[in-house]
């Protein structure tokens, strides 16, 4: 392959990455929220409804919540598995590139398995917020305690108000990350 062929060829698995990411979110999301809602779900008092296997799941799911329910989350995880897929990719290519040295030599399994390691790292550290969104969204039933989230928006902000009613600072703040910071807002 030439160092030319290279940029394309990077660009070409990043969008593969990326249409393989989208078709298994788009054909598999439902089991995805019965798979988020049987990990949180411990047999002990909660707010997750009990269910005894995957179709049974699926269909209290679908009767109570319908479509919505069975949905939940989507748009997350189709941004996520788009992103973290494409991004794996390229950043997988990347690595090997650079690990190359632009030589036309195999890499041993060792360097595949380096690259493949930073590309992983570095995907979890970009689309983790993403993630968080979707479990969140996933997560919501009927029963739910508190208000629930009307969108991919609401799951994002934390906001604080000073004494005088005014937005003083505003900050996302996912699994630990900050994500930006916005002060003195009117």
């Amino acid at each position: 392959m030439r160092i030319g062929d290279l940029g394309q060829w990077q660009w070409e698995s990043a969008t593969a990455g990326a249409i393989a990411g989208f078709a298994t979110v788009a054909s598999l999301h439902p089991l995805d929220v019965v798979r988020t809602r049987f990990q949180v779900n411990d047999g002990r008092i909660s707010n997750i409804p009990w269910y005894k296997n995957t179709g049974h799941a699926l269909l209290t799911i679908a009767r109570a919540e319908g479509l919505r329910g069975i949905y939940a989350g989507f748009y997350p995880a189709v941004l996520g598995s788009t992103l973290s897929w494409g991004l794996y990719f390229f950043f997988y290519s990347r690595a090997k590139h650079r690990y190359s040295k632009g030589s036309e030599e195999k890499l041993t399994p060792i360097f595949h398995l380096v690259s493949a390691a930073e590309a992983g790292g570095l995907v979890c550290l970009m689309t983790n917020p993403i993630w968080l969104v979707k479990t969140r969204l996933q997560l919501q039933t009927p029963l739910t305690q508190a208000r629930p989230y009307s969108g991919v928006y609401e799951c994002l902000p934390l906001y604080n108000i000073s004494a005088n009613g005014k937005l003083d600072t505003m900050s996302v703040r996912m699994s630990g990350f900050d994500i930006f910071v916005v002060s003195r807002l009117g």
